[in-house]
């Protein structure tokens, strides 16, 4: 990434996705409304854990249409949800109250994907999940220093093993990063460290692929033979920070669909981060997006419902295991089912326009099961 004075160029945050997932519609012109859940802001190891309990997925999401911004009336959807005139902003809390699955058997979220879809509008998103991010670093380390970039290609597989392990016993976890003040360590430490991994790993050896379990642990044994350990090495000042922040996320949605409006809900800690270090393109600060008050623009509070619904909906993913997720996809009620259709044809139809409107960091094992529960 290209930074400085200048600020960041927005082709360094772009061209790798775009030649790596054939994203051929990055520079089509739409109107992006937004807005996030699970924002905490920072996650860092402290005495007793994690600084958030359960962080969940962070989610930045919304609706967006084609072309420039456009006049779209609210007002059919807040007489669906019978809203009162006195009622400012639609939240999430009007559609239905608990997890994923009791929010799908609302009524009113079945209107609310209704009155998306007669507008035209395409759902877009970008999912974080934080544990799973905050941990594949181990991984990319491991493969640099224990000499075996080769098995770069199949590190998405990697991942998602040593994932699987380590969330297992996620406490456990949270003392091997106190103890060697990840994602800081002493390179001096290296090696213990990844033998204290390695041992992780094999314990959870009989829940992992057999085969990508086991290419998993060679590669934990070659790195503890290293010496240097990029990405998890650092000083007293960074140590036990897993998240500084989350503005790259936007930064990289405004980047990638550089030809497009982003209208964002007013958070000011991003907006800050944004003019302190602005976005580039050809040496001019990018002026395509803008922060406002929701009350002031009714998509941003469509947005707010949209991106609490996937918010639940990931962290449910990530939270519940396989046959659990697809006893519950049995399970459902007529009502949830019908929900559910229409949720995922939302989805389908903002792949269908736009591969750059859905963006996923997490593992390839909860990847699946996001898409088993979507399968209609």
């Amino acid at each position: 990434m290209t930074e400085s004075k200048q600020g960041i160029d927005i082709e360094d945050l772009r061209g790798l996705d775009i030649h790596l997932h054939g994203l051929d519609r990055a520079d089509a012109p739409y109107t992006l409304y937004y807005d996030e859940t699970n924002n905490i802001r920072r996650l860092h190891v402290t005495a007793d854990g994690l600084n958030v309990d359960n962080p969940g997925c962070f989610v930045l999401a919304g609706v967006a249409h084609s072309g420039p911004r456009k006049p779209i009336d609210i007002a059919p959807l807040r007489a669906a949800l019978k809203l009162q005139p006195t009622t400012k902003e639609m939240k999430l809390a009007h559609i239905g109250k608990g997890d994923f699955l009791d929010l799908l058997g609302s009524r009113r979220l079945g209107d609310l994907l209704d009155w998306i879809a007669a507008n035209g509008l395409f759902l877009h998103y970008q999912c974080l999940d934080v544990i799973y991010w905050s941990l594949v670093d181990i991984v990319d380390a491991a493969l640099i220093a224990g000499d075996r970039e080769e098995l770069m290609l199949v590190a998405p597989a990697l991942k998602d093993m040593l994932n699987l392990a380590l969330r297992r016993d996620l406490e456990a976890t949270t003392d091997l990063f106190r103890l060697f003040n990840y994602p800081a360590l002493d390179p001096r430490d290296g090696p213990q460290f990844y033998h204290v991994v390695l041992q992780m790993v094999e314990e959870e050896a009989d829940h992992l692929h057999p085969f990508y379990g086991r290419l998993l642990a060679q590669a934990l044994e070659d790195a503890i033979q290293g010496e240097s350990f990029p990405f998890i090495e650092g000083d007293d000042e960074d140590r036990h920070i897993l998240i500084e922040g989350f503005d790259i996320f936007f930064r990289h949605r405004i980047a990638l669909l550089r030809n497009s409006t982003h209208v964002l809900d007013l958070e000011e800690v991003v907006r800050r981060q944004l003019l302190a270090d602005p976005l580039m393109r050809d040496g001019v600060p990018v002026d395509s997006f803008r922060f406002v008050d929701s009350q002031d623009e009714p998509l941003i509070q469509v947005s707010d419902v949209v991106a609490g619904l996937l918010g639940k909906f990931f962290s449910y993913v990530v939270s519940t295991e396989i046959d659990v997720v697809r006893a519950d996809r049995a399970a459902l009620s007529d009502l949830q089912t019908e929900n559910l259709a229409k949720l995922a044809r939302l989805f389908d139809q903002a792949t269908d326009e736009n591969e750059a409107f859905a963006h996923r960091v997490m593992s390839l094992s909860d990847t699946h099961k996001a898409d088993i529960f979507m399968q209609t």
